[in-house]
């Protein structure tokens, strides 16, 4: 649903790795990487790019380093990329901590903190999102007091200096953060883009827009 959405415009490709091929094929050097506007990670854990299949060897080498991903990642924003981190049960710090997100170097280009602990809220009764600036290029021309309800989504806190866009629940807990970081700018999106999470989401009449701009404005393009 979110490739759909995305490749809707012309001028956005996607490259699309399931855990399985990240583990194997996503980028390991700076400028590898940087052949990419844009990065986005859902449901992805942290060891996914922290393992190697160069790990288990049937004949272990005498000395074996590789690149930190999730630093590689951190480094691109910081020279001018783009970074969303979708929601789901294994994003951010993830359901009993699989995730596992906060303890590396992507935790920093986040514009939210995430908690440490089992983050992940099940709100099968919907979760209604509530937009806070509706003239940001992300937000604008979207009705969002028409938005869907949301299934779940990872709970942090916002970090300061960032802009939130949109609370979620009651409790006003963080559902859309965006900031620059170094030459980049990166987007926290709580809630999983596509299922189970954003069973709703997907059939928005908005959806599509949403992502278009979102990645028109991280990229600014």
């Amino acid at each position: 649903h979110l490739i759909k959405a995305l490749e809707s415009d012309p001028d956005i490709h996607v490259t699309h790795m399931p855990s399985w091929v990240a583990y194997k094929k996503f980028p390991t050097s700076l400028e590898e990487l940087q052949k990419y506007d844009a990065v986005i990670l859902s449901d992805v854990e942290n060891v996914v790019l922290t393992l190697y299949e160069q790990f288990f060897p049937s004949e272990p080498e005498k000395h074996l380093v590789l690149p930190n991903r999730p630093k590689l990642i951190s480094e691109f924003v910081e020279r001018g990329g783009a970074f969303i981190m979708g929601g789901g049960w294994l994003s951010f710090t993830g359901r009993m901590g699989i995730g596992g997100w906060h303890k590396t170097p992507v935790a920093k280009i986040l514009p939210v903190e995430m908690l440490g602990v089992d983050d992940e809220m099940e709100t099968p009764e919907g979760a209604i999102p509530k937009a806070v600036v509706t003239d940001h290029p992300i937000m604008k021309e979207i009705d969002w007091n028409a938005a869907p309800p949301f299934l779940g989504y990872n709970k942090t806190r916002l970090k300061a200096g960032t802009t939130l866009l949109a609370t979620i629940t009651e409790d006003n807990d963080p559902f859309i953060a965006v900031w620059d970081y170094g030459k980049g700018r990166t987007m926290a999106f709580m809630s999983d883009p596509v299922l189970h999470w954003g069973y709703n989401f997907i059939r928005w009449k908005h959806y599509q827009q949403f992502w278009i701009q979102a990645i028109r404005w991280l990229t600014r393009k």
